[in-house]
């Protein structure tokens, strides 16, 4: 039986550090736009960056996705500067074109609903169409980077995500400084402008036909990957309108700071300790995709990744339990406490994501393009539902609490799927794992109905402590097997 770990551990690592060096960026960033423009300027960003994402899930046709598992399977078979290699990045290079222009042109047709949406006036529709250059600068950019990640160029992602994440940092605070609410619109251009260049420089190295291909061979060869990537697509679209019902909700509702709160929620699930699945996720994708027709090695991989997830995230969960209340006020401001609310239940399922992520790639890699989009369409609906009504009749609680209901739901779905077709299982140390993480997240809610959880809490310190240990211990011994 073959051991991933070492190889998992290694990857992860180096992504890790980019990843962390990312956070402290985004921290600095997060401090400055919470004292400069508060919370309702944060919830202003939130609302744009999901416009945006929703744009871009229309208009890119998850181009970016779909050639990661293409690239990665070509280069499988044939060396991966050959001839068909360096045609296919060309034509993937030229789809990603077109979808940022397409991109570009739906949001200077839409400038004013959208500004009409985002600022409550028309008004600041020009502001909208200065934003339309973002999809031209973060489509080429992503195209990019994912040809990167099929050709696991692992130091080549994490010197880009480190440079990134400090320029866009540095981009942020001055702009923000100088501008206020009124710069968030250029942060967000200069930003994608400047990834768009690092990633020029970053794939210069990389092989790219120069034979003249026609308009109807680049359609024709790149339409495999659109079709795969507009099921991608209309999965991400289907997410960020269940996001917007949910934002648009908390505005309605309730205000914008409240929207805010909820902003920072997302950051702490999603950016913070999110930073464990997307240092992952460089890795594992495109490796998974190499061992698509073995059962077996396909099966080590997943039940290798759940378990290394699972010992890296429970551990760093707990320990954000223990900091939360002190780390929030140093991090933004006394302002945003409330988001203790969502995050008291909330981290219970990102201890739970470890879980599904992993399985939910399986479809995918599989090539079972309506199975894939059933789990998502199914997790987002559970979660905009169980978030509305969580709201509903528990405020900032019920946001936290429909997160887990998420998970539990769509993993449940998404085993009994590839288990069905696929034939999957978890091995029995895996499983031993996974019941003990579950036991963990029960002692959490057990704390939570005995204490408060607004400052220093013992028993949360003394989980924490024995989780990184029980965690040191798992990944010791599977390292050295």
């Amino acid at each position: 039986m073959s051991n991933f770990h070492k190889i998992i551990f290694k990857n992860t690592s180096m992504f890790a550090v980019s990843q962390i060096i990312g956070i402290g960026a985004r921290l600095v960033c997060n401090k400055a736009a919470a004292v400069l423009i508060g919370p309702a300027g944060i919830g202003i960003i939130g609302l744009i960056d999901n416009i945006l994402r929703l744009v871009r899930g229309v208009t890119n046709f998850g181009i970016a996705s779909s050639s990661v598992r293409e690239v990665a399977l070509l280069d499988q078979q044939e060396d991966e500067s050959s001839a068909a290699s360096a045609r296919l990045i060309k034509i993937v290079y030229i789809w990603g074109l077109f979808t940022g222009m397409l991109g570009l042109f739906v949001l200077l047709l839409f400038s004013k609903q959208i500004s009409n949406v985002v600022f409550k006036t028309d008004s600041k529709y020009l502001w909208i169409m200065g934003l339309s250059l973002y999809f031209v600068f973060n489509t080429i950019s992503s195209i990019r980077m994912a040809v990167l990640q099929a050709k696991k160029k692992v130091s080549l992602i994490v010197l880009y995500n480190i440079l990134s994440s400090l320029i866009s940092s540095v981009i942020a605070v001055l702009v923000y400084y100088f501008y206020g609410i009124d710069g968030i619109i250029p942060v967000i251009v200069l930003t994608a402008m400047a990834n768009f260049l690092l990633s020029l420089y970053f794939t210069k190295t990389i092989a790219v036909s120069k034979v003249k291909i026609a308009v109807s061979q680049i359609f024709k060869e790149g339409l495999p990957m659109a079709k795969l990537g507009l099921l991608l697509s209309v999965s991400a679209v289907f997410g960020q309108v269940c996001f917007y019902i949910i934002r648009w909700f908390l505005i309605k509702y309730h205000s914008y700071e409240i929207l805010g709160v909820y902003q920072v929620g997302n950051t702490f699930l999603v950016s913070y300790i999110g930073l464990v699945f997307a240092a992952m996720a460089n890795d594992f994708y495109p490796r998974l995709c190499n061992y698509e027709d073995n059962e077996q090695q396909f099966n080590n991989l997943v039940n290798d990744q759940t378990e290394f997830a699972l010992l890296v995230v429970v551990p760093a969960v707990l320990v954000l339990y223990v900091i939360a209340p002190y780390l929030v006020p140093i991090l933004y401001s006394k302002a945003f406490l409330d988001v203790l609310l969502i995050l008291k239940i909330g981290l219970i399922g990102v201890v739970l994501k470890a879980v599904v992520w992993p399985i939910g790639f399986i479809a995918l890699i599989k090539g079972n393009k309506k199975l894939y989009l059933k789990q998502n369409l199914i997790g987002d609906s559970v979660n905009v539902i169980s978030a509305l009504v969580g709201f509903y009749y528990f405020g900032l609680l019920g946001l936290g609490i429909a997160m887990v209901v998420m998970f539990v739901i769509s993993g449940i779905y998404t085993y009994v799927t590839v288990m069905k077709h696929y034939q999957f299982k978890y091995r029995k140390d895996t499983l031993y794992i996974m019941l003990t993480a579950i036991l963990v997240c029960a002692l959490v809610v057990l704390v939570f109905l005995v204490y408060d959880f607004k400052g220093f809490n013992i028993v949360l310190f003394i989980m924490a402590v024995f989780s990184m240990l029980y965690s040191f211990v798992k990944l010791r011994n599977r390292l050295l097997k």
